[in-house]
């Protein structure tokens, strides 16, 4: 009971109106928005197979997070008579990535907290130690780099997936019925949806760019921006 009054009565409410603290629930703000874009989502394509024969076949195809599409599995008509199936696969997905993504999103996030709580409940405690102020100067570095790694990374891992995921590049060209030379018509009906995957590398780019930005601010807590000062200060005396 006297452990949590000291907690409450410790509580400093207003290094969230400083860069440092004000930035860090920026973050958590943004780090959900990141990994739930990309975890979130499920989408299909839809394509039509009008075979010669005028035998026609729909076939949907859904696929979601974490994209391993080489599992995603349909049968495709092969228009030769009869009910002829061809077992058809993507070519291949982009689960590390995303996942990647995801999980840097996710500890970015848990780290944006405890840093709150750090701040808010043992702000004293910061300021004595440098170790602490380094440590969490070092760790936000990392954070930056890791999420300009991870958002590149999806970026990429994300083309290959509307590339494969695509009926005219990663479907028709391997389907027994549409590859020329064909009689056959096959047209897409419909793509997958991608817009929120597309807000997902927004948001992590721009976790990058905030993450980044943090590091100068707390630069200025570490005992190198204050040694630094102090010799700025006895060179202009």
């Amino acid at each position: 009971m006297d452990a949590a009054q000291n907690m409450v009565t410790s509580m400093s409410l207003g290094v969230l109106k400083e860069p440092r603290g004000f930035i860090r629930i920026l973050q958590v703000i943004l780090a959900i928005f990141a990994f739930a874009t990309t975890c979130s989502v499920s989408t299909s394509v839809k394509f039509k197979v009008s075979c010669a024969n005028s035998t026609q076949q729909e076939v949907t195809v859904p696929f979601s997070y974490p994209f391993d599409l080489h599992k995603v599995s349909f049968q495709v008509s092969t228009c030769e008579g009869g009910s002829g199936k061809q077992d058809m696969k993507f070519e291949s997905g982009s689960v590390s990535s995303s996942q990647f993504f995801v999980a840097v999103g996710v500890l970015a996030f848990l780290y944006s907290l405890a840093a709150i709580v750090l701040y808010v409940f043992f702000d004293d405690l910061y300021r004595k130690e440098n170790k602490i102020i380094i440590g969490d100067f070092v760790v936000t570095a990392v954070f930056a780099l890791f999420w300009l790694i991870s958002s590149a990374a999806w970026a990429d891992g994300l083309s290959d997936v509307k590339y494969n995921t695509d009926p005219k590049t990663g479907i028709f060209p391997s389907s027994t019925a549409c590859k020329p030379p064909t009689d056959n018509t096959c047209t897409t009906l419909r793509y997958g949806d991608f817009s929120s995957l597309n807000v997902s590398i927004i948001f992590g780019f721009l976790n990058m760019v905030v993450w980044g930005g943090n590091i100068w601010f707390l630069y200025k807590e570490t005992p190198w921006f204050k040694f630094e000062r102090n010799l700025y200060d006895t060179t202009m005396m």
